[in-house]
């Protein structure tokens, strides 16, 4: 299908108005303008590709529009396109060319249209090899499935995938696990996932919830739960007594039960869910075991929704680590064993979080032995006692997992 210039910049103008001026994400924004201009199935998909990418490399596109003479901000990027004919081709060839030109940190800032501020963050932390393949990865759209193995066998899963037409690679380590050979095709109509068969779910997600049910027990808090995806991993647990699952957002809070509905056996336990603050909460128990999948920057999930990249500053890394302390700071009081894990690929996040944890609290570090965690970055001390999730290992997103035992 040939691109047509004059709709490829109309639509660009309102994808990056929508997500550069009003934050709104793209996947939201995109299923708006479907819905709105009435593109065909195969328009959609062919300008959701190119938008995609538009807004996956937009940083860039930024730095290349003044660096070829164009106006600054939304509407240099658009000119810039439009002279390239939104050819993507093309544009990759400017971006090589154009990066080679500078010094490695700026050269992998523009390659992977990273600011450059967090390129010399992550610069000190690990390799820059494995920091470039980190990058590239976490800019490679994919979708994993998770097999429904509590309803159905992994038989009645493979027949309804491939019954459906959906083309999938299944995990070589875990096996319940599926990757979407398309990871552009939709698959919110499809049979299996209205089903509730499988669950869309991203492989480090599902690593992350697998670990927790291994650890689960009595009485469980999930404690930033919505849309409640791990939560239906560790619940199914014959060694979780009573369930409670707590998010702040309201519009979030009503999805848990229908999830849950959607993959939980009526045998399992009752999950009473609440709509509330996980840093302010007491309750009248000591949970056995506690959950806290915090609020991030998404800076490891980027893949997921391109937006997250746009919107990312150092502010924003900055009000998730005081969120992020708070959170556990007040559930290291209520729980005899808490789980922390975020999707974040910065060590203000992660590490740092820890860091300030151990000075303020008096809590032990517990390791984890579990396929595809690894140390955290080396420079702290604690960097073996913690764990991280590599995107290019994985082929995932990156997250921070820790395991803390308050004394």
């Amino acid at each position: 299908m040939v691109i047509n210039p004059e709709k490829a910049r109309f639509l660009t103008t309102i994808v990056l108005k929508s997500i550069v001026i009003r934050k709104q994400g793209f996947n939201r924004t995109y299923k708006n303008i479907v819905r709105k201009y009435r593109l065909s199935e195969r328009e959609a998909e062919q300008y959701y590709r190119i938008l995609y990418n538009i807004t996956m490399y937009y940083h860039t596109l930024r730095f290349l529009a003044g660096y070829f003479g164009f106006k600054s901000g939304i509407q240099g990027v658009i000119e810039y396109l439009y002279r390239k004919g939104f050819v993507w081709h093309l544009i990759e060839e400017d971006i090589e060319n154009t990066a080679n030109n500078f010094s490695k940190l700026m050269k992998i800032s523009i390659l992977y249209s990273y600011p450059l501020w967090l390129v010399k963050d992550l610069s000190s932390k690990i390799p820059l090899d494995d920091l470039e393949l980190m990058l590239k990865a976490l800019n490679t759209k994919k979708r994993w499935l998770r097999a429904n193995l509590f309803k159905y066998t992994l038989e009645d899963v493979i027949a309804c995938l491939e019954n459906s037409g959906l083309s999938v690679k299944r995990h070589s380590v875990f096996h319940s696990v599926f990757q979407l050979k398309d990871p552009f095709k939709k698959i919110g109509k499809n049979p299996c996932v209205l089903k509730g068969i499988i669950i869309p779910q991203d492989i480090s997600s599902y690593v992350v919830g697998s670990i927790a049910q291994s650890l689960a027990l009595g009485d469980f808090l999930d404690a930033c739960s919505a849309p409640g995806l791990k939560l239906t991993q560790i619940a199914s647990s014959s060694r979780v007594r009573r369930v409670v699952a707590v998010d702040l957002s309201e519009r979030r809070v009503r999805i848990i039960p229908k999830i849950s509905s959607l993959v939980m056996l009526s045998t399992d336990p009752v999950v009473l869910v609440i709509q509330g603050d996980s840093r302010k909460i007491n309750y009248n128990i000591k949970f056995d075991f506690i959950l806290l999948d915090a609020p991030c920057s998404n800076s490891g999930a980027i893949y997921d929704d391109p937006a997250f990249k746009v919107y990312l500053n150092r502010s924003l890394i900055k009000r998730a680590h005081t969120i992020q302390y708070s959170l556990l700071s007040n559930l290291l009081k209520q729980g005899k064993l808490v789980l922390y894990a975020t999707c974040s690929i910065h060590p203000l996040e992660g590490e740092e979080v820890i860091k300030k944890t151990l000075v303020e609290h008096n809590v032990d570090l517990i390791k984890i032995d579990y396929p595809y965690l690894e140390s955290g970055y080396e420079e702290y001390i604690f960097s073996r006692s913690v764990h991280r999730i590599y995107p290019h290992r994985i082929q995932g997103q990156g997250f921070f997992v820790a395991l803390l035992k308050p004394r």
